[in-house]
């Protein structure tokens, strides 16, 4: 085997060892379209007369309302469950907070959070393929290694991803293509040990490419990629074998020489120091910047950042099955049709190819009595119906009123039902 074969095996990964990657290419629930753009695209549809328009734009403001309202029970259940142990927080005041009492907040903030991740359409990786993503070595790319050892469990839930072929570098001469691919959004929940102080992690990172996934482990050992590796050593034992054999031959001539070889030695030696320490350097100011630049959000930040878009994306599925399903009015769709509809739209509207989740939209409007389903004896046959507009916002207006009541808020301040 020659030496450059040698080389390109310990220093070009070979991409049939890399993680295949097969179970990432599922279809994405979520829809990332902003919802006053599909609202705008709406209200241009010819099939809409001017009065159903306005109507459209107080149905969405409505769902908007009731969605916030109705997460936001669950939002102070969060906000409470984290404040034992919420590091970023400015309060000075703390109780005495019994250990049952932590561990019972633990749980709920641990449980809640996966309700809103399920939510928002995030899945979630198993320890199995985290393990092959945090394990994989690519070419060129920041060594990193992972140390688990604090923490009791750490999990990795991702949306959205887009596969690409990229090239890396591990000598300056030697590349190879490899595939890859980028993550959208990565959120991240860890809980440490109990010796050190049982604390809950949670953060959301976006852009992450799969072979720099190591930079949002909360406890990392930073290293020189093998290429600085090489590259100081080879300075260091240049040096040191220069001076060596130039000793052996002045020791043949005169000893005077002896002084500026040793010189020279020292003037390598630091050479290679510096080497070290720039390296080391560019690889802590790469981290940094990955750090810098993909963190979203951190603890209450993103525990806040989950909870909105939780309910932005129950308003978007929402407000498209009940539109598709009112301009659709004349026929019986049946899930799937809906299903297929919705998405066709999406597709000729913006571009994009959602796999819509249409049982759970179709759920939304059947839980505020929006919408009716209509049983067939074939489960797949059967079909839905929606309210008309007038009626729609009626019923709606109804439960907002009804909420105040219940929870002895008194009338609302404002009337939701602007027709």
């Amino acid at each position: 085997m020659s030496i450059l074969s040698t080389l390109k095996k310990m220093l070009i990964v070979d991409k049939n060892n890399l993680p295949k990657l097969e179970w990432l290419s599922a279809g994405e629930h979520f829809i990332p379209i902003y919802f006053m753009d599909i609202l705008n695209r709406v209200l241009e549809d010819e099939r809409l007369s001017e009065t159903e328009r306005e109507h459209f734009r107080t149905l969405a403001l409505m769902l908007e309302e009731h969605y916030h309202l109705d997460y936001q029970k669950d939002f102070l259940q969060l906000k409470n469950a984290f404040a034992p142990f919420d590091p970023d927080t400015e309060v000075r005041y703390f109780p005495e907070y019994s250990e049952a009492h932590k561990e019972e907040c633990r749980a709920q903030l641990i449980h809640g959070v996966e309700n809103f991740l399920s939510v928002c359409n995030f899945r979630e990786m198993t320890e199995e393929q985290c393990a092959e993503l945090l394990e994989a070595r690519y070419p060129g790319i920041l060594s990193i290694k992972v140390d688990m050892r604090k923490l009791e469990f750490f999990r990795i839930f991702y949306r959205g991803i887009h596969h690409e072929e990229k090239t890396g570098k591990a000598l300056w001469l030697l590349k190879e293509n490899y595939p890859s691919l980028k993550f959208k959004r990565i959120f991240v929940l860890a809980r440490y040990k109990k010796e050190h102080e049982n604390r809950v992690l949670v953060k959301v990172f976006r852009d992450v490419d799969v072979e720099n996934l190591k930079v949002v482990v909360p406890e990392v050992r930073l290293c020189l990629p093998i290429r600085d590796q090489i590259k100081v050593g080879a300075s260091f034992s240049g040096a040191l074998g220069t001076t060596i054999l130039k000793i052996i031959l002045a020791a043949s001539f005169k000893l005077a020489l002896l002084i500026p070889m040793l010189a020279t030695f020292a003037l390598g030696f630091f050479r290679s120091i510096s080497g070290f320490f720039n390296s080391r350097m560019k690889c802590l100011k790469t981290y940094s910047e990955s750090l810098y630049h993909q963190s979203l959000a951190s603890n209450m930040g993103a525990v806040n950042l989950l909870v909105e878009q939780a309910e932005t994306q129950e308003v978007k599925e929402a407000f498209l099955a009940y539109f598709m399903l009112y301009v659709c009015r004349k026929e019986n769709l049946t899930m799937e049709e809906l299903d297929a509809r919705v998405e066709a739209w999406l597709e000729k509207n913006f571009g994009f190819n959602v796999d819509f989740e249409v049982d759970d939209a179709l759920r939304k409007l059947v839980d505020k009595n929006l919408a009716l389903k209509f049983p067939h004896e074939d489960e797949s046959a059967a079909h839905y119906k929606v309210y008309d507009l007038p009626t729609t916002l009626r019923r709606l207006d109804e439960l907002w009123d009804n909420y105040h009541q219940e929870n002895n808020l008194g009338d609302s301040d404002h009337d939701l039902l602007a027709v």
